[in-house]
């Protein structure tokens, strides 16, 4: 398309409403800078009119006029009235402005025809297409370049008696001023217009990419915690792909007996039950520095070490666990007292090299995969044969630093036995 017409692909109404938004403050930041600019205009023709001794009561309208005009356009435009015809009204009247300087002027009949270009109006188009162009508005440059085409060609070539007079202009600068010359003046005021609004429409094409893609960030942090996110968008899909070997501390967290829990409950209840457990679990491990892999029904994945691993993944980890399982039992204390059912978890935390990248072919899937992540899976669902909350490997224990004063509620258990695997393995159970 010559000038943007139709938005991106992908494009919603919330987008919509989000670039009416960005207009809106772009309009404000225009119309904020025209008065600004003619204010700076008006003290110009008084510092000049200092200079030289004389004063010119026109001029001096001229000036309070354009200030005027520009008070009134910022004072509508910060009021939102009628927001969407106000600009287009903006560059009526700055075509009307411009011609009127021109044509009231006491010098209109005192110039031949076709040496009006001289005259300070038809240059201040540049200055009012710059001004329109903050808007960002590509069909608004286009329309108040042709209105200021149309005032300039009335102005240059309407007739004149100046030249009966014997006001005719010196020969040798005649050609200055010839049909062929002041064609190219509105030819460069024209282009110039143009230019700006292929400018503006790719500055527009450009914020509304800009606002799909933030949409499409925010949306996405939805479903991922923002360091996955961030981490994701930070690499490419190949390198992400190929994945790397990283130590991390694993955190595996499950809801246990959910489904005799949720199977006298509505499914209202169910989801509401989920929410609930999601957000505090979510809640003491981003605290800790933990990253929230996936949620799997009623239990959830969490790494310890991403986007690099710290030494302090551990500890962190231990902390999240301990603190999770705190404000579960007080959680379900809760329930109890409000007539609910009691709620216990089961937490297993151990640290390990993994692979951290996407899988999948079609459908990417970001996910830490490795022998630690199935230990520390193992791990929680031993909890419940241990009569523990937090179940934590011998190793991450020994790299963790714990509370003196939670020292005694852990016990260690040596050559536990877990599923599906042929070592044994060493752990602490937190009760």
């Amino acid at each position: 398309m010559f000038l943007m017409a139709y938005p991106p692909d992908g494009w919603s109404s919330q987008d919509g409403r989000v670039l009416f938004d960005a207009e809106r403050q772009a309009e404000r930041f225009a119309s904020n800078a025209r008065l600004a600019f003619s204010l700076t205009i008006a003290t110009l023709i008084l510092l000049l009119s200092i200079l030289v001794g004389r004063w010119n009561d026109w001029v001096a309208v001229i000036a309070v006029a354009n200030i005027a005009i520009s008070a009134l356009g910022a004072f509508l435009v910060r009021l939102a009235v009628l927001p969407r015809i106000m600009p287009w009204l903006g560059i009526c009247a700055d075509a009307l402005l411009l011609f009127g300087i021109g044509w009231f002027g006491p010098w209109l009949e005192d110039l031949p025809t076709g040496t009006r270009s001289v005259l300070v109006s038809p240059w201040g188009a540049f200055l009012l297409l710059a001004i329109t162009s903050l808007g960002v508005n590509a069909w608004r440059l286009l329309v108040q370049t042709l209105l200021l085409c149309l005032a300039i060609g009335i102005l240059i070539w309407w007739p004149s008696s100046a030249t009966e007079t014997g006001l005719a202009i010196d020969p040798r600068l005649q050609p200055l001023f010839s049909d062929v010359s002041n064609i190219t003046r509105l030819a460069i005021v024209l282009l110039t217009g143009l230019a700006m609004a292929l400018a503006a429409s790719r500055a527009r094409r450009t914020l509304m990419v800009a606002i799909r893609t933030t949409r499409e960030r925010v949306l996405l942090q939805r479903f991922n915690s923002a360091e996955v996110t961030r981490y994701v968008l930070s690499s490419s899909v190949e390198i992400l792909r190929s994945g790397v070997r990283q130590k991390v501390c694993v955190l595996f967290a499950d809801i246990r007996g959910f489904t005799a829990v949720s199977e006298a409950m509505d499914p209202s209840q169910v989801a509401s039950l989920l929410n609930s457990f999601r957000s505090l679990a979510e809640q003491a491990i981003t605290a800790n520095g933990g990253v929230i892999d996936k949620f799997i029904g009623d239990g959830l994945l969490a790494i310890f070490g991403l986007p690099s691993p710290k030494s302090t993944d551990a500890t962190n980890a231990i902390t999240a666990a301990t603190t999770l399982a705190a404000t579960i039992e007080k959680w379900s204390l809760k329930r109890q007292r409000d007539g609910g059912q009691s709620i216990e978890i089961g937490i297993g935390v151990h640290v390990g090299e993994v692979f951290v990248g996407l899988l999948g072919d079609q459908r990417y899937e970001f996910t830490v995969v490795g022998d630690a992540v199935n230990v520390g899976q193992r791990l929680q669902a031993e909890s419940r044969r241990l009569d523990a909350s937090v179940v934590v490997s011998a190793q991450a224990f020994g790299e963790g630093s714990i509370n003196e004063a939670d020292s005694n509620r852990w016990l260690r258990h040596n050559n536990v036995h877990l599923r599906g695997r042929s070592e044994t393995i060493d752990v602490y159970a937190y009760r």
